[in-house]
This record gives C-alpha cells, structure tokens and sequence, in this order.
C-alpha cells in the first residue's frame, strides 16, 4: 500500500493547514489508507493559535516526494500553488473548493464543489460516509471553515457551510463567538511578522490568460497596523514583482470587521487594470472597495476575464 502525502498549497492559510489534518484522519479511518498531513510552508499567527488551542502538532514541512509515494493534494489544483519539486504524475487525490485549473496525466480521485472551506468538503465527506469526526478533527474544520469564510460573512459562504457549522460543533463544542474572536486577533497580530511575512503569509500567483499575476492578502481587524507600513509594503511588493516574474502585483488588506479591502497599487500597469475592473479611485496608492473580502470571487474572476481578453 502506497504511502500518502497530504499537502496544501504554498503560503498556507488555516483552511490548508487544517484540512490536511483532517484529511489525514479521513484518509486513514474511513478509507483505511496510510496518509500523513504535511505542509508546503511556514504556518501564519491564526493557524498557530488554532493548532495549539486544540493540541495538535504542526505537521511536517514536505521537503520531497518519493516514486513510491502518492499525494493528495488540499485546497489548490493550480500548478503554481504547489510545493517546490513536486512530479505532478504522483498526485492521485485532489480535495478543493477553487476553480479546476489542472490537466492531469492520468485519472484521479478529486473531488470539487462550489462551498466556502475545503474544511467544509472534508466536513461533508465524513457526514456523507456516516462517520463523525473525531472532537479535535471537529475543532480544526470548524477553525478551518470560519477562517475561510470569514465568520460565515465572505460572498463565497455557501448554506451548506452553514449548516456544517452547527453539525460541526456539535463534535467539537466550542464557544463560536469567543472562538472567532480570539481566532481573529491571531490573525491581525503582527508579532514576530516581517514585512516579507506581511505580503508573502497568503500569496498566490494566477496564471490570467497569458499573463501571469501575483496576489497577496492579509486580513485584519485593524487595518491601520497594516497602512502605517505602507511605504516597506509597497517597496517589498515590487521587489517579490519583479522575483516572481509577474507582469501585475496587487495586495490586499482586508477589513475583516467593516467587510471591505485597500487594494495597494505598485506601479501604473496595476493602477490601469485596477481602475479598468474595479472603477476604483486610486489615492495615494491604494483603492478602497467596499464590500470586496475575497480575493477567490471577487478579484481573481474580475481580473482574470479582463487579461484573458
């Protein structure tokens, strides 16, 4: 029996990093498989809190692949948002709530829907098996789906997600309002956070079309912790710009508690394309949107459909 490798995207949110751990347990207890979660990077402030909070290890870093062994891959499909040397002829399993992006070589399990958490799919699949959780797997997709979906409040939360939410915690008996709080101040901290570590914690690059384009996002409930470093931001984004070869480069810092974001602005190919998709006004670099928390439907589509013309 082939040994499996869980592993979420580079740059891992809480929903990567959880919903690999789960996987795990699923993998192993209602598939009778061996598997193992891992991680394609370092983990950020939130996911730090959420893993300790419930006691569980921070998985592995991967650092290769064997041609003995198989990889599920959880909450990504983009070639781009893999971890470094992966030979993508080892991946068998997908597990993901973002658009289908990759052309396999070969038939494989994956399994995709239009939901708010890849915690939330995992969530399912174990209900759908008639097997519940266990009460830290609980904890960590409950974690895992109100980080993705903002406390439920991002355009992307779906009624299933809600409804997991409730049957979710029936396993893993949490406080939610306290639990998202103190999950959302972990997630504005900026201790021991670099200026790298601000724009690079969730980073995704996209290939649009032809053109490939960078997007980070940090999401806070204290946006000016954020702004008043404005000036390293910017110089830092250029740089990671020209390092990862893309022709655009946006960030976001999004307001978790106002629901909007400041789209920063680098250089005047962004601020074209932005003002073209978005019809923003750029002030001093950055664009205010209202209403705009994800980066998944509410800036990717929009810029994709533009440089995909």
């Amino acid at each position: 029996m082939k040994n499996i490798k869980i592993v979420g995207h580079k740059n891992p949110d809480t929903d990567s990093i959880v919903s690999a751990i789960a996987a795990q347990e699923f993998f192993s207890v209602v598939l009778g498989k061996n598997a193992k979660a891992y991680r394609a990077g370092g983990i950020n402030n939130e996911t730090k809190f959420i893993l300790e909070k419930v006691g569980v290890e921070v998985p592995e870093l991967v650092t290769s692949v064997s041609e003995d062994d198989s990889v599920a891959l959880v909450d990504h499909n983009e070639l781009g948002q893999v971890f470094d040397g992966l030979n993508f002829s080892n991946v068998d399993y997908i597990i993901d709530h973002h658009k289908i992006s990759v052309v396999t070589e070969k038939p494989i399990s994956f399994t995709a829907e239009v939901i708010g958490s890849t915690s939330s799919l995992i969530a399912k699949m174990f209900f759908r098996e008639g097997v519940k959780p266990s009460e830290k797997i609980a904890q960590l997709l409950l974690a895992g789906i109100l980080s993705d979906t903002l406390n439920l409040t991002s355009p992307t939360t779906t009624d299933e997600d809600r409804v997991l939410v409730g049957k979710v915690n029936e396993i893993a008996k949490f406080n939610i309002d306290e639990f998202v709080a103190e999950m959302f101040q972990a997630k504005s901290s900026l201790e021991g956070i670099s200026i790298e570590d601000i724009i690079t914690v969730d980073y995704k690059s996209f290939e649009m079309g032809a053109i490939k384009v960078g997007v980070g996002t940090w999401e806070t409930t204290n946006p000016e912790s954020v702004n008043i470093k404005k000036d390293e931001i910017m110089q830092a984004l250029a740089t990671k710009k020209i390092e990862d070869k893309v022709e655009h480069m946006f960030f976001m810092v999004v307001d978790i508690l106002k629901s909007s974001c400041q789209l920063y602005i680098i250089g005047e190919l962004e601020k074209a394309l932005a003002e073209k998709v978005f019809g923003g006004v750029v002030e001093d670099g950055i664009m205010f949107l209202p209403g705009v928390v994800s980066r998944k439907k509410q800036i990717v589509p929009q810029l994709t459909e533009e440089l995909s013309k």
